[in-house]
């Protein structure tokens, strides 16, 4: 627990009784700290970041994929969904900027499977 280690001895400084409380709080977040399951639509565990998860295109063309935030999402990172044989990461390009209800995509890949962590 490295990172433990290191944020105990930043707390270090503080009186003892706020050093002790913030002690416990990261010896608990830092190692239950998860992602969770991919679903689509689904928030993830511990992060402000939701799942999507989808096909490409049957062609190259461009497809969207709706996301189900209340907001437009600004970031895309890929997750391989290690429960789904199948899943990879296709090459992904964005065609349009994201709305409220939709990203939108393309690939040279045709009918892959792949999630995404929004937020």
């Amino acid at each position: 627990m490295a990172i433990t280690a290191y944020v105990e001895t930043l707390l270090g400084g503080l009186d003892e009784k706020p050093r002790k409380v913030l002690t416990e709080v990261f010896r608990y977040l830092v190692p239950n700290t998860k992602f969770g399951p991919v679903e689509h639509q689904t928030k993830s565990e511990s992060f402000e970041a939701y799942f999507v998860a989808s096909t490409t295109g049957a062609s190259t063309g461009e497809f969207s994929i709706t996301h189900g935030l209340s907001i437009a999402p600004h970031t895309a990172v890929p997750v391989l969904d290690l429960t789904a044989v199948g899943a990879r990461f296709p090459q992904l390009e964005v065609t349009r900027a994201a709305d409220v209800n939709r990203i939108y995509l393309k690939s040279a890949d045709t009918s892959a499977p792949f999630a995404l962590l929004i937020e």
